[in-house]
C-alpha cells in the first residue's frame, strides 16, 4: 500500500473546500423550491427524504473526484442511483466518502441545520473529515485527528482555526434511541432528532456539540457515514467517543465502513461521558 503522506492529504481536502462551498450555495440557491424523487425507503421521515440535491451534488463530486485522480474511490449515500459509480476503482487505497446533504428532511423543511460531508479514508483507516454547513458558513473538519474550523469566505486549510468543544448546556441528542432517553431526562434535556423534532429548539445535528447547544449524542444504529464521520471530529476536538457500552470506537476509524452501524455516545468531556454511562447502567 503506498503512502497517503500528509503534504497529500492536505492537497486532497484543499482541493475539495471550495468545492464543499460551491456546492452549498447550489443547495442554498433551489432549497427554496426543491424538489426530488419519491421518498425512498426508510424507516423514519430522516432516512425517506432525498431530493434533486441530494442527487446533482453527489454526481458534482464525482465528476470533480474523477478528475482530480480516476485512482481514488467514491462511497457516496447515493451511489446506488448513480451513472459514475461504476468509473471508480472497486481496490482503491484511498477513498472518499461522501453524504451529500446529511439532513435532508432539514434541507426538505427550510431549516439550516443539515451540512455536506466529505471523508477520506487510506488504507481503511479515516485520515480526514469535513462538514460544511452552507446556511451557516461553517466548516467543521478533521485532518488527521487535527481538529479545525473555518467559514465560508476563505475555504483553505490555511485560514482555518483550532476547533475547541465549548461549554455546553446539560442537553443530549439521540437518534433511535428511547431507552437512552429514558434513562438521561431526569438530569438532562434528553430529546430524540425524529420523536421529538421541533424546527424552533434548533438542535438537530450533531454539530451542536461544536457550539455548545448539546453536551452529548447517542444513538442506536448510527451509520459512520454520517454520525460516526461527526464522532471524529469531536474526538479529534477533545471530546470522548465510544459506544453505547463505554467500549472503544477506535476500530471503527481504523477499519472505516461507511455502510456499517454502530451504537454511539459521543460527549463534550470525559465527566459527561461518565456520567451518562453510570445513568444508562442504572437504567438497565
Amino acid at each position: 500500500t503506498r503512502p497517503l503522506n500528509a503534504p497529500e492529504l492536505r492537497r486532497l481536502v484543499d482541493y475539495y473546500l471550495p468545492l464543499l462551498v460551491a456546492a452549498g450555495d447550489y443547495a442554498l440557491a433551489i432549497q427554496p423550491q426543491v424538489r426530488g424523487p419519491q421518498a425512498k425507503p426508510g424507516v423514519n421521515p430522516w432516512t425517506q427524504a432525498i431530493t434533486d440535491a441530494d442527487l446533482a451534488i453527489q454526481n458534482y463530486f464525482e465528476v470533480a473526484t474523477l478528475a482530480r485522480d480516476p485512482a481514488l474511490g467514491f462511497f457516496g449515500e447515493e451511489s446506488a442511483q448513480s451513472a459514475n459509480t461504476g468509473y471508480f476503482p472497486g481496490d482503491a487505497e484511498t477513498v472518499m466518502h461522501h453524504d451529500t446533504v446529511n439532513g435532508t428532511f432539514l434541507y426538505q423543511g427550510q431549516r439550516d441545520g443539515w451540512d455536506i460531508m466529505l471523508s477520506i479514508s487510506h488504507a481503511a483507516r479515516l485520515r480526514s473529515v469535513i462538514s460544511y454547513m452552507p446556511a451557516r458558513g461553517v466548516f467543521y473538519l478533521a485532518v488527521d485527528a487535527i481538529a479545525l474550523t473555518g467559514q465560508r469566505d476563505d475555504p483553505r486549510l490555511a485560514a482555518m482555526r483550532p476547533l475547541t468543544l465549548p461549554p455546553a448546556r446539560r442537553a443530549c441528542l439521540t437518534y433511535g434511541a428511547p431507552g437512552v432517553v429514558s434513562a438521561l431526562r431526569p438530569v438532562f434535556d434528553a430529546f430524540d432528532v425524529v420523536e421529538d423534532d421541533d424546527p424552533a429548539r434548533g438542535l438537530d445535528n450533531l454539530n451542536a456539540l461544536f457550539t455548545g447547544g448539546i453536551s452529548a449524542f447517542a444513538c442506536q444504529g448510527g451509520d459512520m457515514l454520517d454520525w460516526g464521520a461527526l464522532a471524529y471530529v469531536v474526538q479529534a476536538a477533545g471530546g470522548v467517543v465510544s459506544r453505547l457500552d463505554g467500549s472503544a470506537l477506535e476500530s471503527c476509524f481504523e477499519r472505516f465502513d461507511p455502510e456499517h452501524s454502530e451504537d454511539l455516545l459521543v460527549a463534550a468531556n470525559a465527566a459527561v461521558h461518565a456520567e451518562i454511562l453510570d445513568l444508562l447502567a442504572a437504567a438497565s
